[in-house]
């Protein structure tokens, strides 16, 4: 992805920003006019206030968190007042960290005050720092850009001037997701595909100070610069969808991963009937802008799309690939009764059970795989063999008799006069349930369970024992989405 900036770290916004539209609430005339401006409900006090008494001579006031500094000049107020930063909640679109509302609310000032909001790298996290901006939000509760916002990288502050006071926040103004930006779907199932941002209202003059939100909607004909600045040979004066790809593939296409149209601003993905070799697959909008140059940038905004075909457990052995189906919900029956794979999970006395196998007629029952552990919540845990003093089992078993691979394990070191020094020990394994609803004992009712587990387990064949040799380690990882009962 390339990314353009503007001389001075000096990035304003120029383009598309992801935003989600809520209710309404008070009334202002503060904001500047506009047909259809993002509105959000206000925000909410979320701390004590920090305050200072400032006169004519000025001076600043510093939020108890360190993250906004106000910084009011000489004869910028003819007497003393009581300056207040209030934490509220950022109900601001992509907004970032704490908002803030400043008080005495509706306070004007005779010269322009600077509002200097600090970031930190743990805020970015990967964002381009040149992406954030101060946004203000009137008494409508609709949200306004702060067109001249600047960015200072070295200090890491965003500033802007101002003359009055309201609710501030520091924000990002583009975020490359979809929307949805993830997505899961029932097999031969379609979710409709869209680009969200603003478009730059033609009635506010290039000089203005604010510019309110505007979503754009899947009539516009493309994304439109929010500014005038920077410069005008390097200002954005396109901001289109190139095209739709599926995995790569350009749409309009229909393979194993489903199918994608594609028209404009919005696409529609349909999911295939079997489960696609690549999940989630991922659906992607190929973004082109244009300068006053003809400089080109591209940016790839994708959304992850999982779909769901059956209740399954999916599992790798030192990355050998096993896939087990649970039968009697999406999919009713096997395609062979002969050869299928039988999963079994649920709940007794508080323990979670999972078992899935392979049973055939050219072969005994095989692949066999086991994870049980008691009080089962949406949570992460590391699994604890018996030789640790735990009763959690995790086992893989290639063939019904065979020796398996388990949790436990033993560490043999031959010694002196041919004697061998052998140690019990617990393989490191863990589980993570991501959905997970208790359910009623004895009600015999039926529950989604989603789910991943990794480690190792460890394999002990019969002469080891004899012949001074330590367990076989093994890796294993799997994932798991099934119905439980009790």
């Amino acid at each position: 992805m390339k990314l353009f900036k503007s001389s001075g770290h000096m990035f304003l916004a120029t383009f598309l920003l992801i935003v989600l539209i809520i209710s309404c609430t008070k009334k202002d005339s503060s904001s500047p006019q506009s047909s259809n401006p993002i509105v959000t409900e206000i925000g909410s006090p979320v701390g004590d206030p920090t305050s200072e008494s400032i006169g004519s001579s000025g001076g600043t006031v510093t939020s108890a968190d360190g993250l906004l500094t106000v910084t009011i000049p000489a004869d910028a107020l003819s007497s003393n007042t009581e300056i207040s930063i209030q934490p509220i909640d950022n109900k601001a679109p992509l907004g970032l960290g704490s908002g803030y509302r400043l008080q005495p609310e509706g306070t004007t000032f005779s010269k322009p005050i600077q509002i200097a909001f600090h970031y930190t790298s743990e805020m970015l996290q990967e964002l381009p720092a040149d992406f954030l901006w101060i946004v203000t939000q009137a008494g409508d509760g609709s949200w306004n850009a702060m067109l001249k916002s600047a960015v200072d990288t070295n200090a890491k502050n965003v500033i802007i001037q101002t003359t009055h006071f309201s609710d501030w926040a520091l924000g990002r103004f583009i975020d490359l997701t979809l929307d949805p930006a993830t997505a899961i779907l029932q097999k031969g199932q379609s979710v409709q595909l869209k680009l969200s941002g603003f478009i730059r209202d033609q009635t506010v003059p290039d000089d203005a100070e604010l510019a309110p939100l505007i979503p754009l909607t899947s009539t516009d004909d493309g994304l439109q610069p929010l500014t005038p600045v920077p410069p005008i040979e390097s200002r954005f004066v396109s901001f289109k969808v190139k095209n739709w790809s599926l995995n790569g593939v350009d749409a309009p296409v229909t393979n194993n991963s489903g199918s994608l149209n594609a028209s404009g601003n919005g696409a529609t993905y349909t999911a295939p009937t079997q489960k696609p070799t690549v999940n989630p697959v991922a659906v992607t909008a190929d973004l082109e802008t244009t300068n006053k140059e003809g400089a080109k940038g591209k940016y790839l905004i994708t959304s992850n799309i999982t779909v769901f075909t059956d209740y399954y457990v999916s599992l790798k052995i030192d990355g050998v690939p096993y896939d087990y189906t649970q039968y009697g919900f999406t999919t009713t029956t096997p395609p062979d009764p002969n050869n299928f794979s039988l999963v079994v999970c649920g709940i007794t006395d508080g323990r979670f059970d999972l078992m899935a196998s392979f049973i055939g007629t050219s072969a005994n029952t095989k692949n066999i795989i086991e994870l049980s552990f008691d009080n089962p919540s949406v949570s992460t845990r590391s699994l604890i063999g018996s030789n640790n003093n735990g009763n959690d089992v995790l086992t893989f078993e290639p063939l019904q008799g065979n020796p398996s691979y388990e949790l436990n394990y033993t560490q043999r070191t031959p010694a002196s006069n041919n004697t061998c020094d052998r140690s019990s020990n617990c393989g490191s394994a863990s589980v993570t349930l991501s959905t997970f609803t208790p359910l009623t004992p004895g009600s015999g009712s039926f529950s989604e369970v989603r789910g991943t587990f990794s480690g190792t387990i460890y394999e002990d064949k019969p002469n080891y024992d004899n012949d001074c040799i330590s367990s076989d380690k093994h890796t294993i990882e799997g994932e798991f989405w099934l119905m439980m009962s009790n």
